[in-house]
């Protein structure tokens, strides 16, 4: 039997709920804080898990309300959040699965949530879906605590080709100050890149002024920016970064400058960036195929949900409206631009 205990998230001691060797920056306190600045109404949740008065980990998330509905996340859709869960030192997937049925009950209660969602990275699709309703996500990772040569190995052809045809072709990378000007530069090249797919962006400038002003505190985050010979910006990313892992957050770049192929090198810089920090592993964030030229390997981790009947059909159809109506607006954009 497990214990649980609630946790006051102001003024939380750091020192143990940082202590897990596998925690990501999801479960830190600026990531949290992002979330809840993102989130108008956000209260975090922070959850002791003792068994035997000796202490497993920590549970975090998130609760809301949307459309009336009690909502806990760890995390939501929507937060530009990977995993949060559990973190804790030692424990076998089994005992994961252990602690979860008797915390999700637990949460229910306390929480009294509709709707609870519980992404775990170090919870397989195949053991989680026996005890819970589950949902795959996917993700592409490469392990980097390698040496340059190393790395470059195993990265394909074309994506070595690229990284030195930039090289050559006179474009200049730069480290850039994680601020409000970087942001508005970077979503102004997100706009012309969902604007080729006929889309729009799916969250706001103001959603990346936040997340870089959370992050830049602690130094949880790399800003890259390319420009041509002439130095006007063509590209920028993000990559947030914490203990053994970094991760993609967001990229964007100007068509007109592709040709000078700055996606490759940044990714390759930030690559070594976070490497000589101590990251052993970048996790890339979803499954494309331009992220597979770097050599990195497919995984596949749990999502638990648990709801009142008919909620998660009615989530899943939301969401298909949503992503619907992200065309109508871009359609709705351009006849805008049009008339003027």
């Amino acid at each position: 039997m497990y214990s649980f205990e609630k946790v006051e998230y102001v003024g939380i001691d750091t020192k143990e709920f940082y202590e897990f060797d596998n925690k990501s920056i999801f479960t830190t306190i600026p990531w949290m804080d992002f979330i809840i600045e993102d989130n108008p109404g956000a209260i975090p949740i922070v959850i002791r898990i003792k068994k035997k008065g000796k202490l497993v980990g920590y549970f975090s998330a998130m609760k809301i309300k949307k459309m009336g509905i009690s909502i806990v996340g760890s995390p939501f859709r929507g937060w530009s959040t990977c995993f949060m869960g559990i973190d804790t030192n030692n424990v076998t997937e089994d005992e994961r699965i252990c602690i979860y049925e008797e915390l999700i009950p637990y949460i229910r209660k306390e929480y009294r949530c509709q709707y609870l969602s519980i992404s775990d990275r170090n919870l397989s699709v195949e053991k989680s879906k026996k005890y819970f309703k589950t949902m795959n996500t996917d993700t592409l990772e490469l392990r980097i605590d390698r040496s340059d040569e190393e790395l470059f190995k195993v990265f394909k052809t074309d994506c070595r080709n690229f990284i030195r045809q930039f090289e050559r072709r006179g474009a200049v990378l730069e480290y850039a100050e994680p601020n409000d000007e970087f942001a508005e530069e970077f979503y102004l090249q997100l706009i012309d890149v969902f604007d080729k797919q006929n889309l729009v962006p799916t969250y706001s400038v103001e959603k990346v002024k936040r997340l870089l002003r959370c992050l830049s505190k602690d130094n949880m985050v790399l800003c890259l920016r390319v420009r041509d010979p002439e130095g006007n910006s063509i590209a920028t990313s993000i990559y947030p970064g914490f203990n053994n892992k970094f991760f993609f957050w967001g990229g964007a770049s100007y068509r007109s400058g592709q040709h000078y192929r700055p996606n490759e090198y940044m990714l390759w810089n930030a690559i070594k960036y976070w490497r000589d920090r101590g990251a052993e592993w970048f996790d890339m964030v979803g499954v494309r195929d331009y992220k597979r030229k770097f050599g990195s390997e497919e995984v596949t981790y749990a999502t638990i949900e648990s709801a009142i009947p008919g909620l998660i059909q009615a989530k899943n159809m939301a969401e298909k409206l949503y992503f619907s109506s992200l065309k109508w607006k871009h359609k709705k954009s351009n006849t805008k631009r049009v008339e003027k």
